[in-house]
């Protein structure tokens, strides 16, 4: 048993004595304390929380943090909604607990929902005597029949220096600026959360706000500024399941620390650590069944149709780059994208013949579907009963989504039996009929969860970790049932609880311009343990320095190179931009040993002869930058890239000088 665990029982045996046993007297203050962390509350009438330090630092604003910790949503069986904030309830004050080495406070409401006695409300955080991080749990009494439906929780006011930034865990990872005013969320698990944490930091540190929660449930995880403080928020949609025998249990606690370090040393400090212990961070990729072919593909291009045109300009490309090419081929079907899914047969005409040409030149077949949406104009969706298998609002409406195509379609239940076997049947007929070498399921990945409320689908109404389950069983049944061990299975985006169920994850969403920028939070968590590609959607125009930049940025963070259209690749005007991406993806192909199961460290910017330049809608950036790596033997080794047309003479941290030759990317051994 890992000392994680053994932490998480503590905690779970003290969180059911603060539920039902006695408390000693509260003093003056109610305080909790270790070498690491001091939190002091208020032992008067009034809940709030008046100080938090760490590492020498007060977290809190002056005055504390008067925001109310709490907002709770009911559903009676009237149908009554009441919202309830601590305002609307009774406090009782406030205790301690101590039981088994941990140490906690618990913090109680009483709040009327019927014509019964109040139902309580508790808040409770413990402290472990080793711990760096207090967690923070939620338990609430129901009257029979009802269930707790949404939840914030914890909500906490912390100061905001001025020059404070958001780190959030948005694609590959995302900073923002923090103003007077604003809300800055990640939107867990979808491309928007890919993670369950958040940061702020600044000149003096690094707040940490993190979810440790191992089934993935729906969450979001904000930052609401409000002045010269900002407040951390987790927001969720419960599920029914949670309020079973006349009591709600939040079923993972909250954490919050500080760290004098930067964000980069928090997010090794607390959250890798965490993703040990989940199902799908536990293993590196060493020890993962990973299609062989993915593990070796260096590099991407993007097919789009099978008309001849587009066929002569991948030959062209196929050539040039040689065999082991991953082909995420779009526009396969006879129809508009986006449109009449999941009917995508017919093939269009002679795609059959492209992707067996294709493969006699050595590349990989993985064409599109989406994983996730219906159209409800076609056949199938009538016949199949399209709309009983799609997820339900809670007032009974369906999900529609709308994207460029024009056309709704409406959000499947990955746990309905219906859209299983669809899905399964599509992916069969694929791998049989037209004979690729995996298929890329769109959006599993990439868009959120949605709590569903249909009445006859096998899950608990509301959110929770089904989503992610139901995904889970029927994506390993794929797996063992229709691809085996040398067909892959891709997806877009990398929301951390889909990453040990697919051979290789797409990351294009990250956004991109001069106030957002782009940070490899994801490398540096788990590098290690999943194959990506990709680093933004290609620009239309790419001669400016933009493929070069993405380039560089991908082959340091770990990608998998390119993902380019053939077409606008092989043109005339972009020859330097496709011999750079030529180059660096033979030169990752002899780097395997840190790209392909080695840990990203984090980026260096070279100092010396490294001149600015601007890339259009991405950031002013050294032409020459680097990445420390740590290969799977334990091995350090520098990554160094330089996109310019002209070699440079630079200087690492360590002091060692370096030239670097134009397009091209060199190692050095630690």
């Amino acid at each position: 048993m890992t000392i994680r665990m053994k932490h998480c029982l503590l905690l779970a045996s003290l969180f059911l004595t603060a539920a039902s046993g006695a408390a000693e007297p509260p003093t003056e203050k109610l305080v909790l304390k270790n070498d690491r962390a001091e939190l002091v509350f208020s032992g008067g009438k009034t809940f709030l929380f008046e100080s938090y330090r760490s590492e020498g630092a007060e977290m809190l604003p002056a005055g504390g943090s008067a925001t109310h910790p709490w907002r709770l949503v009911y559903r009676g069986v009237n149908g009554e909604n009441p919202n309830l904030l601590p305002r609307n309830g009774y406090y009782d004050g406030g205790e301690r607990l101590d039981t088994l080495g941990m140490a906690a406070l618990r913090f109680t409401w009483r709040v009327h929902l019927d014509g019964g006695p109040a139902r309580a409300v508790r808040v409770t955080v413990a402290l472990g005597a080793d711990s760096e991080l207090p967690e923070w749990r939620l338990d609430a009494d129901l009257p029979e029949g009802w269930v707790l439906t949404e939840a914030e929780f914890p909500r906490i006011a912390v100061v905001r220096p001025r020059d404070a930034k958001g780190i959030l865990p948005v694609g590959y990872g995302t900073e923002y600026a923090i103003g007077n005013s604003g809300r800055l969320q990640a939107r867990y698990p979808s491309c928007t959360g890919t993670m369950q944490l958040v940061m702020m930091h600044h000149a003096g540190g690094t707040a940490y706000f993190a979810a440790e929660d191992g089934r993935g449930c729906g969450k979001c995880l904000c930052i609401v500024s409000e002045g010269d403080a900002v407040v951390f928020v987790q927001q969720m949609t419960t599920s029914y399941a949670w309020s079973d025998g006349g009591r709600f249990v939040l079923p993972w606690p909250t954490v919050l620390g500080f760290s004098r370090g930067g964000w980069q040393a928090a997010a090794l400090r607390w959250y890798r650590p965490f993703t040990f212990e989940t199902r799908w961070g536990v293993r590196t990729l060493a020890d993962r069944p990973v299609v062989e072919w993915i593990r070796k593909a260096d590099m991407w291009l993007r097919p789009n149709g099978a008309e001849p045109g587009a066929q002569e300009a991948l030959r062209k490309a196929l050539r040039f780059y040689g065999r082991g090419v991953g082909l995420h081929w779009y526009h396969w079907h006879a129809r508009p994208f986006d449109t009449n899914y999941p009917e995508y047969f017919p093939a269009q005409e002679g795609f059959a013949e492209a992707v067996a040409e294709a493969q006699r030149l050595g590349a990989r077949v993985t064409p599109y579907i989406n994983g996730r949406l219906w159209d409800p104009a076609t056949d199938s969706y009538r016949t199949l009963h399209g709309s009983e298998a799609s997820c339900r609002k809670a007032d009974g409406t369906l999900y529609t989504e709308v994207y460029g195509s024009k056309v709704p379609n409406t959000v499947t239940c990955p746990s309905s039996p219906v859209w299983q076997e669809v899905l399964r049947d599509l992916n069969r007929r694929i791998l049989a009929e037209l004979k690729t070498d995996g298929v890329y399921m769109d959006q599993i990945g990439c868009a959120g969860s949605e709590a569903c409320y249909a009445p006859d689908h096998p899950h608990a109404p509301g959110g929770g970790g089904w989503w992610p389950a139901a995904y889970r069983d029927l994506l390993e049944g794929m797996r063992r049932d229709l691809f085996g061990s040398d067909r892959a299975m891709t997806t877009e985006e990398c929301a951390e609880c889909y990453i040990d169920l697919f051979d290789m994850m797409l990351v294009v969403n990250s956004p991109h311009n001069a106030s957002v920028r782009m940070v490899p939070l994801f490398p540096l968590i788990y590098s290690d343990r999943c194959i990506y590609s990709g680093y933004t959607y290609i620009p239309w125009r790419f001669d400016d320095g933009s493929l070069r930049f993405i380039t560089m940025k991908s082959l340091l963070w770990g990608s998998q190179l390119g993902w380019v259209d053939p077409e606008m690749l092989m043109r005339e005007e972009n020859r330097l931009d496709a011999e750079f991406l030529k180059r660096l993806s033979a030169f990752r192909r002899r780097q395997h040993d840190l790209f392909v199961g080695g840990r990203f460290l984090g980026e260096i910017v070279p100092r010396g002869d490294n001149p600015r330049r601007e890339i259009p809608n991405y950031e002013t950036t050294p032409e020459v930058l680097a990445a420390e790596w740590e290969s799977r033997s334990g091995r350090r080794a520098c990554v160094v890239v330089n996109m310019g047309d002209t070699a440079r003479g630079v200087e690492l941290p360590d002091g060692r000088r370096i030239t670097v030759p134009a397009l091209d990317a060199i190692r050095i051994n630690r």
